[in-house]
């Protein structure tokens, strides 16, 4: 089924059948290889690509950089925006728009009694510029106040209980001197893909703290996902990770997964309420319950090993010490090809057509006994709370990536 793409904001999109969003193994195509045929399967719409190679475009994007960040915003609404930039050919129009129904978002979460979770204590959000769904900032439901086993946690103290508000530490991203550009990997979104890829067409990169600030004059690039096709990708790694102990580059090791004494299975145990559902293997005939659980552990924002695949794509694409950088150019991967052609035309480059893009953490190449995405959206679709839940975790990503949400949450906010 082809997806739909749209020149304006104002066209309405096409409803997402949940249950072909999925992404299994597909033949793999020129270039965008197994990742553009499953993800063509969704059926998602997405905005309509649009150029970025203008110096207009740039001098804008650094007005609103300095807009973002010259002062503290004077109410909690004031946080809920989009990340900065002039990305997905949004002008400043554009984002005004996108910002207001975040802003609405804010109050519809307060009528509904949604409450800060103080026990949130990293709050990236004052210097960044913006809140995510992982800020203390961010309104959540009141029963999220209190962990899965807080016994265990008080006994643990050293261990994170909730994620923390922004992409983990650890992580770095890449910068290429020559083209003048910098690109921040989201992970789930072809994280383990894009670097071979960005190597071959665009040659030597360097690998930097996700901390550095943005140079002077360098593009920021990202790519970003269908939020409910990534939260399905999210919930199969989480259980690759626990039953099968399968990690992205082969079986987890104690070295760097499993160790102290399976530490990362007593987490799981204790810091999640899904595992209990899965310890002894799956049961497919609980899908409902195990994504139910998964649904409210992320609604909660509750940490545990592997649980930063979760956090909101904003995140991952604003990448860099203090400020927020605004972000030049947003790739969705529903609309592989055709990004990173944008991406050439913008650094005036000339694609080679001999560099591949190719998914290296294929669902077949994993061990079976895991549920595949289209098996959990099957299960979202028949289940409108839970996707509504899920709408108003990833409600950011949806607004400022150009997603539209499935039609159970039309009425939302």
């Amino acid at each position: 089924m082809p997806y739909t793409t749209i020149a304006e904001d104002n066209v309405p999109l096409v409803d997402t059948p949940l249950s072909e969003i999925d992404e299994q193994p597909q033949a793999k195509p020129f270039r965008a290889g197994i990742i553009v045929a499953a993800l063509a399967l969704a059926g998602v719409a997405v905005g309509a690509v649009t150029s970025y190679a203008n110096p207009a475009k740039a001098a804008e994007a650094n007005l609103m950089k300095q807009e973002s960040c010259k002062k503290t915003p004077q109410t909690e609404q004031g946080y809920y925006t989009c990340p900065a930039g002039n990305y997905l050919g949004h002008t400043a129009a554009d984002q005004e728009e996108r910002n207001s129904r975040l802003r609405s978002l804010h109050e519809k979460l307060r009528t509904k009694g949604y409450v800060h979770n103080d026990r949130e204590i990293s709050n990236a959000y004052e210097t960044r510029g913006f809140a995510t769904y992982e800020s203390s900032m961010w309104l959540k439901p009141e029963e999220c106040l209190t962990l899965p086993d807080e016994t265990w946690s008080a006994e643990n103290g050293g261990y994170l209980n909730y994620k923390e508000d922004n992409s983990p530490t650890y992580i770095t991203k890449m910068i290429n001197d020559e083209y003048k550009m910098e690109f921040h990997l989201n992970w789930k979104v072809a994280s383990t893909s894009f670097p071979s890829y960005l190597w071959c067409e665009y040659g030597t990169w360097n690998d930097v703290s996700k901390d550095t600030d943005v140079s002077t004059g360098y593009e920021v690039v990202s790519a970003v996902r269908h939020p409910l096709s990534r939260f399905v990708s999210s919930v199969g790694e989480l259980l690759q990770r626990s039953v099968n102990y399968y990690c992205p580059t082969g079986y987890c090791t104690y070295e760097t997964d499993y160790w102290q004494g399976n530490t990362t299975l007593e987490k799981f145990a204790h810091q999640t309420t899904w595992y209990e559902l899965v310890q002894n293997g799956i049961n497919e005939t609980q899908l409902p319950e195990i994504l139910e659980a998964f649904v409210h552990d992320t609604k909660c924002n509750y940490y545990t090993y592997a649980s930063e695949h979760f956090i909101s794509q904003s995140d991952f694409v604003t990448q860099n010490g203090g400020c927020a950088a605004p972000v030049n150019n947003i790739i969705q991967l529903e609309e592989l090809d055709a990004g990173l052609t944008e991406l050439a035309n913008t650094l005036g480059h000339t694609e080679s057509g001999s560099c591949s893009l190719e998914d290296s953490n294929e669902a077949s190449d994993k061990p079976g006994g895991v549920p595949s995405s289209g098996a959990m959206m099957e299960v979202l679709k028949k289940t409108p709370e839970l996707l509504k839940e899920l709408c108003l975790v990833y409600a950011q990503d949806f607004i400022c990536f150009d997603y539209e949400m499935p039609e159970e949450c039309a009425d939302l906010f």
